[in-house]
């Protein structure tokens, strides 16, 4: 009677595991939506620092549909950066659906690390060396001086300007032109619907979803405890990377 006792608890404790294990790993993971996703506590970038990175995020997708997501958080326990970071882009599909042509950039501010996850269809444009190369001379020098938002702001700046100019994906909407007018008409139109109420590029795309792009594992991370010099190089927005921290809201950058 004691064994069979015995017999039932183990198997009732192996169901618990797995049937519950899973969803525990599935509450580390977080939704992800276009573009940039500050989940931490309190918010480490302002208002306008999102809207500058995103305005990066959205000329990319519209000139090569590459989807580059940036997620801050204050802790990717228990998962680690690795594991975190490649289940993050796995669950949200960053990137098209069939391309796989998206990045993930992953900072911990307690963990003091970064990580960035790079899609299939975008390894032969962003290796692991160049990865890290980027990672390295942007953002683990700005983040070990404590100023986080210059340090993803030139990384998403660089990742981009790679992708625009080696990567041969089909645009969503290659006219800038369209672009322009079509970003016009609709900010005019959220702000009449809202009574006048100011909006961001944040506000509009911020329930957006990805498509379906899975990562290939590739990708590089580090820590950022140490200073390295940074590295300037061009930009396709005609933008230098930035050097001091501003609390004014900058307006959204057009591509020439």
């Amino acid at each position: 009677m004691l064994v069979n006792k015995r017999i039932l608890l183990l198997t009732l404790l192996f169901v618990s595991v797995f049937l519950f294990a899973p969803k525990a790993v599935a509450q580390d993971i977080p939704s992800v939506y276009l573009y940039v996703n500050d989940l931490t506590t309190p918010p480490t970038l302002l208002r306008s620092e999102v809207d500058d990175i995103t305005s990066i995020c959205y000329q990319v997708d519209n000139l090569t549909s590459a989807e580059v997501a940036i997620l801050i958080v204050n802790s990717t326990q228990p998962l680690g950066i690795s594991q975190f970071a490649v289940k993050t882009f796995q669950s949200n599909g960053i990137g098209k659906a069939g391309r796989d042509n998206g990045v993930l950039i992953v900072v911990s501010t307690n963990e003091r690390q970064w990580r960035i996850e790079v899609g299939y269809g975008l390894e032969g444009v962003l290796n692991d060396a160049k990865v890290g190369s980027i990672g390295r001379s942007t953002i683990e020098p700005a983040l070990a001086s404590g100023d986080l938002y210059n340090g993803i702001y030139n990384a998403t700046l660089q990742v981009g300007q790679e992708i625009v100019d080696h990567y041969n994906g089909q645009a969503n909407n290659p006219s800038l032109f369209t672009w322009n007018w079509k970003g016009i008409a609709i900010t005019i139109a959220i702000f009449l619907l809202t009574g006048g109420s100011v909006i961001s590029i944040r506000g509009i795309y911020r329930r957006s979803g990805y498509g379906g792009g899975r990562s290939g594992g590739g990708g590089a991370e580090g820590s950022y405890n140490f200073m390295r010099r940074p590295v300037r190089r061009r930009n396709f927005l005609g933008l230098r990377p930035r050097q001091h921290r501003s609390t004014t809201h900058r307006s959204v950058t057009t591509i020439d």
